[in-house]
């Protein structure tokens, strides 16, 4: 025994320099890897504007919201010429790389550039990158100018209805850092916009064409706090219109157990859950669906007239009425509700919300939600604010009372007495899969005969394009009522 002990200390001896070599290869190799990873640190994080990110194209899984900060121009695209002679290219990377290093700082963000240094990258791959990388938003950061160096001010700038409530975040909160003058959101259509396929905006900071605009953005001071004020934008508009994003694999609490209602026809349904949020769309996930809308009704010339063409083709749509004319016209509202239609609460009288008191307010939609069940025999589950006006405190209030909040995607202008030409050019080209079509069947001129053309043209060219017609509730997954 004694003779095989022997044989056994240097075989241990062995294992234990095997062991101590391996933990030292081991730390030789983080130290390693801690030097390539500086090495491909963005040229920001150093103080040098000449390398470049180098990001894997692939999804980490790890429940961050994805956001492409864009700088605006580049290379052979210098931008505005400031006031000091310095162009909009430089400006505009500077901010976008302090936004890009901020956002890095953030657990819930995972950000990426699509420029690190002076370089020329066209709008479309600009609008690709975010596309390709199934980005949640993009933010393209620029300088405004003007031929008058006495124009001041912030504007931010969006494309699609979709992206109008992180543009108007985040011009909130740059806004109320700075100081500069409000000059509000505003629809363009610009190509980095329009060609990204999830929210984007366009903010345009300050005037580099003002002195002292120009001075102070050009500061670290002013730098720092413009690049804060995005980030601060981003946060409020994730936390308040956006979903939790679920980190792979994280552990849930198991739910409780659904609570069950009926429709109309009596068939069991999910007690309906909202986001604390404005609906502008479905989703694209869903095919090429399209919810027609119909506001401001009913009365008895435009709403029949409509009825009929719908029946004729069979389609559902979605009528959001008035409670005053709900009152006055209790047999319409029944043949909408009969013929299968969804319906909507608009409000008793059409003011906008924004310029009464909750109590107001809450009154409007409380009166409508009764005359609405007096006609119709079910309580809506939809609301749409009249002009789309709607706070946050009013918001919050109207979901309590178990109502979604719903706007549109294409505005047809249809009350203002458009062409039906018109019309149809503004389908054509505002309408994505998931998208809500606005329109009338009161409160426009000519008796809304240009709604009724259109609608004629619509149906067809809509299902030739391969379109299906569905209710909001359908389209947003919604019970159809309460």
């Amino acid at each position: 025994m004694i003779n095989r002990s022997k044989r056994k200390r240097p075989i241990k001896g062995i294992y234990i320099l095997l062991f101590f070599f391996v933990i030292l290869i081991g730390i030789k190799a983080i130290w390693h890897t801690g030097s390539s990873m500086e090495k491909l640190m963005p040229a920001l994080t150093r103080g040098d504007t000449t390398a470049s990110v180098s990001v894997p194209n692939i999804s980490l899984g790890n429940g961050k919201y994805r956001i492409v900060i864009d700088a605006g121009h580049g290379g052979k695209d210098p931008g505005a010429t400031g006031a000091s002679g310095q162009f909009e290219k430089g400006f505009n990377l500077s901010l976008a790389q302090r936004v890009y290093q901020l956002l890095e700082q953030e657990p819930m963000f995972e950000p990426r550039l699509t420029r690190t240094d002076d370089e020329f990258v066209a709008l479309e791959d600009r609008a690709a990158m975010a596309n390709d990388w199934n980005a949640d938003a993009l933010v393209s950061i620029h300088g405004n100018t003007y031929k008058e160096q006495t124009i001041t001010g912030t504007e931010t700038l969006y494309r699609h209805d979709d992206s109008i409530p992180l543009a108007q975040s985040i011009q909130d909160h740059v806004v109320k850092t700075l100081g500069f003058p409000d000059r509000g959101v505003k629809e363009e259509h610009l190509k980095v916009l329009s060609l990204s396929q999830m929210p984007a905006v366009l903010v345009e900071v300050g005037y580099l064409t003002n002195p002292d605009e120009e001075a102070f953005l050009l500061s670290s001071k002013g730098q720092e706090a413009t690049a804060q004020a995005i980030v601060e934008g981003l946060k409020t508009y994730f936390a308040q219109n956006i979903p939790h994003k679920p980190i792979e694999n994280e552990l849930t609490e198991v739910p409780p157990p659904v609570s069950m209602t009926e429709d109309r026809q009596g068939n069991p349904q999910k007690e309906p859950t909202f986001q604390n949020k404005v609906y502008f769309n479905g989703s694209a996930k869903d095919g090429k669906q399209v919810a027609l809308t119909f506001d401001d009704g009913p009365d008895s010339i435009i709403t029949p007239k409509i009825l009929d063409i719908l029946k004729k083709n069979n389609i559902r749509a979605t009528f959001f009425i008035l409670g005053n004319r709900a009152k006055t016209h209790p047999d319409i509202v029944s043949r909408i509700a009969q013929e299968g239609h969804a319906i909507g609460n608009h409000s008793w009288s059409h003011p906008n919300f924004e310029q009464i008191s909750l109590a107001e307010a809450m009154k409007e939609v409380d009166d409508t939600q009764d005359a609405l069940e007096e006609a119709a025999g079910f309580r809506p589950i939809l609301f749409r604010p009249p002009y789309g006006a709607l706070g946050t405190d009013k918001m919050d209030a109207i979901h309590q009372k178990n109502l979604a909040v719903v706007n549109w995607t294409v505005d047809t202008m249809d009350w203002s007495g458009v062409s039906s030409k018109e019309i149809m050019r503004l389908v054509h080209k505002e309408l994505k899969p998931g998208g809500i079509i606005l329109q009338h069947t009161a409160n426009g001129k000519n008796h809304l005969a240009n709604t009724i053309e259109a609608l004629q043209q619509m149906i067809p060219e809509l299902t030739a394009e391969g379109y299906s017609f569905v209710t909001v509730p359908q389209l947003l997954h919604l019970p159809e009522s309460q």
